[in-house]
């Protein structure tokens, strides 16, 4: 075992009841037992971390801007990362705001975690704000659209704990709207011999695709005809040896398939915290040591930090200022230096969650190129932006997933984004970008 964080660090001290809750741990029982300290969790959020990844992160921040500064060549593919899409409740027609899909449509590539079902033949919920399982109408997806007609969406992971919540025919159906679309997926399949990543093409290169969650419903029995990337149970646990057989030959899959990128979306993680856990760290180094290029988390409803991996040596080929931030967050795989990107968590994107904090989201944006002295696939930070889910917005009232950006401007003619909100916004981007 590593002496490095986060293999070695200080446990936290005081923590109150419901900030050490996770019931992602729990049996459904339990969890239904510690219903008050979920809810004070969802509304206060745990904000703090141990001593060790709160510097840690630190030092991401800074490299990231320095990789920002960067120049990269002129000819990149522009790649956009969001969240979890949920149900919304209504408003399905008018919900999206076209300057978000103009943003959008700006990417070669976008990518994200459906996480509700999209079935007719069950009735899509309404009257009550939240629910525990979701079902959605076409239209959650339907309307991000190109101009030339096909879909925003260059790919989704259909692998999280929302995917079963109408059984079979439910997922039956999903998968149906999603090949309808032409959207590629990752996550639920029917055939076990089917390939368990998607491959596709776009801004010139060749992407791999692969989305595995952790954990299901508790009350979503097994299903011998629905395969489920997932990943092992208990792999967060201290001292656990990270064993991952099944993303290992995806990945290895997506090599021989000849792509450039190799893209994995994860649903992961502890609900309602600003940081990963160093167990989910753990796993994300080992999936990025397996041949992960890209790591799209989802899951916690809150955006977490990003970190930036270097791979045999690739930190020496950084410029100086960068180069002693990188030395925390190295590692040794096989094949040539190389650096990867772990998004531990995009927020929500699409969601009806009550708390402000919730309904805040992250589009993270990358400049994926050619190295031109290799020829290998590397990336660097692009222009990344906030989503906000506004419940009744404008005179209209109408529900509205807009630019965070657009929204304050807005604002200004109703009085301004309540101070409230305004803190939480200033948080954010002290914590996602220092």
């Amino acid at each position: 075992m590593s002496d490095r964080f986060p293999h070695r660090f200080t446990p936290e001290s005081g923590l109150r009841r419901w900030e050490r809750l996770r019931v992602e741990d729990l049996p459904f029982r339990d969890a239904v037992l510690n219903t008050f300290s979920y809810f004070r969790k969802a509304v206060y959020k745990k904000r703090s971390a141990p001593a060790e990844a709160v510097r840690h992160f630190d030092a991401q921040r800074q490299l990231l801007r320095r990789l920002r500064d960067q120049p990269a060549p002129d000819r990149t593919a522009r790649l956009a990362l969001v969240g979890d899409i949920m149900w919304i409740r209504d408003g399905w027609d008018d919900f999206l705001d076209p300057n978000l899909l103009a943003h959008l449509n700006a990417h070669d590539a976008v990518l994200g975690n459906l996480e509700s079902v999209i079935s007719p033949r069950f009735k899509v919920p309404k009257f009550f704000p939240d629910y525990l399982t979701f079902n959605s109408h076409p239209n959650l997806v339907r309307a991000f659209r190109r101009p030339d007609g096909r879909s925003t969406f260059t790919a989704l992971s259909t692998a999280n704990n929302h995917a079963l919540d109408r059984g079979e025919p439910g997922a039956r159906d999903t998968l149906a709207l999603l090949d309808e679309l032409g959207i590629p997926h990752s996550g639920v399949r029917f055939d076990p011999a089917a390939r368990p990543y998607a491959v596709f093409e776009a801004g010139g290169l060749r992407w791999g695709f692969y989305a595995a969650a952790w954990g299901l419903n508790s009350f979503v029995s097994a299903n011998p005809n629905v395969h489920l990337n997932a990943l092992p149970a208990g792999v967060f646990a201290p001292g656990t040896k990270i064993d991952l057989p099944d993303l290992r030959r995806a990945l290895a899959g997506m090599t021989a398939d000849g792509c450039d990128l190799r893209v994995v979306a994860l649903h992961w993680g502890y609900e309602f915290e600003y940081y990963p856990d160093p167990g989910v760290m753990r796993v994300g180094h080992e999936v990025v040591r397996l041949g992960a290029d890209v790591v799209l988390g989802t899951h916690p409803h809150v955006p977490q930090p990003c970190e930036v991996l270097c791979l045999n040596g690739y930190e020496q080929r950084l410029p100086e200022p960068a180069r002693p931030l990188a030395a925390d967050a190295t590692l040794d795989a096989d094949g040539p230096p190389r650096k990867a990107l772990i998004a531990y968590s995009l927020g929500n994107f699409a969601t009806t969650m009550f708390t402000f904090a919730c309904r805040v989201g992250w589009v993270l944006g990358l400049r994926v190129f050619r190295d031109p002295a290799t020829g290998r696939a590397d990336w660097a930070p692009g222009d990344s932006a906030f989503v906000v889910n506004v419940p009744r917005f404008g005179r209209p009232r109408r529900r509205r997933l807009m630019l965070l950006d657009d929204y304050r401007r807005l604002s200004r003619d109703h009085g301004g984004v309540p101070a409230k909100q305004e803190a939480y916004l200033a948080f954010l981007d002290r914590h996602l970008h220092g």
